[in-house]
């Protein structure tokens, strides 16, 4: 984890706490928007749903690619695997 920034913030009496512009524009959230506490070994994290699902497909496309796998077969056995689940669940039955 690399810190591009850090800035001081204080609980107010009800528990709220305020994030600064400059704060919520990194993290891709609006004024009033939804954010996602993320509770982990070294604190809270505090991002959108978007930031952290991109983060985390990145990941696998970064683990994907290390193991030689294209985007082509990996659509591919997509494609396989919905078929034989349609074949499994959905049999076909003779025409009379």
């Amino acid at each position: 984890m690399t810190i591009t920034a850090q800035r001081d913030a204080k609980f107010q009496a009800d528990g709220n706490v305020t994030l600064p512009d400059e704060e919520r524009e990194a993290i891709g959230a609006g004024p009033s928007g939804d954010v996602l506490l993320v509770t982990t070994e070294r604190g809270v994290l505090i991002t959108t749903r978007a930031k952290l699902f991109l983060g985390a497909l990145a990941g696998i496309g970064a683990y994907l690619r290390e193991d030689g796998v294209t985007l082509d077969e990996l659509m591919e056995s997509g494609a396989e695997i919905r078929q034989e689940l349609v074949d499994e669940f959905y049999p076909r039955r003779p025409v009379e």
